[in-house]
């Protein structure tokens, strides 16, 4: 097992072959303890041809790529493999892809989100011993919506929404309470939606809007595989 140090401190490392025999390592004063090593870093595992410079320092203490040892056949697909847990104590990027069959988290940021489903569980809050299962609406947007009841002609919306929603895609629901009231939606303006009844009944009805998100890009709901 050829050892590589520099000439002052032990900041590299190189182990090439395969003959390693010993579970005894002693660096500079550590002491020997069976089964375990201290590797100062950065280090890199793997081939490194694709770096500049060679050990990659600029990106982590410790670096890994697929092995280029000749008498590894066939080549592990994998740089990494951990086979039961591993954790992540702060931060976690990946730049590309990635893919694992359950992610359990507090929170998850990313800029889009794809799935076949999107749902969300929690404890069954009247069954002990139950979940509580419910998947988000789906549809060709990336919409947003309020909704409630109103007693006026006028339903105020959020002042956020200037600048989140393109108002031509507004669209009005309007369910009328205890009788039939003719309702229509007079106007749309910025801040309001005024509607209307016919002969000036009152006015008591349920309301759900929609409208598209003008901060984004517009959904593009059919792609190529």
């Amino acid at each position: 097992m050829p050892w590589t140090w520099d000439s002052t401190h032990t900041t590299f490392l190189d182990v090439s072959g395969t003959g390693l025999d010993s579970t005894l390592v002693e660096i500079e004063g550590i002491g020997q303890t069976p089964g375990t090593g201290y590797v100062e870093g950065p280090l890199h595992v793997g081939n490194a041809t694709g770096y500049t410079p060679v050990v990659p320092t600029e990106f982590g203490t410790v670096s890994v790529e697929q092995t280029i040892n000749p008498s590894q056949t066939p080549i592990p697909y994998y740089a990494l493999f951990v086979k039961t847990f591993a954790r992540i104590k702060s931060f976690l990027k990946v730049d590309t892809l990635l893919t694992v069959k359950l992610i359990k988290a507090k929170v998850i940021y990313t800029d889009v989100l794809m799935a076949r489903t999107k749902n969300f569980i929690i404890d069954h809050p009247n069954k002990e011993n139950k979940k509580l299962i419910h998947a988000c609406l789906e549809g060709p947007e990336n919409g947003v919506y309020i909704r409630g009841r109103i007693k006026d002609n006028k339903i105020l919306l959020p002042e956020y929404w200037t600048n989140l929603i393109d108002y031509d895609t507004i669209t009005v629901s309007l369910t009328p309470i205890g009788s039939h009231q003719d309702l229509i939606v007079k106007e749309i303006e910025q801040d309001y939606i005024s509607i209307q009844s016919n002969y000036s009944m009152p006015i008591d009805c349920f309301y759900h809007i929609f409208a598209e998100r003008k901060d984004v890009t517009k959904l593009e709901t059919e792609i190529d595989a």
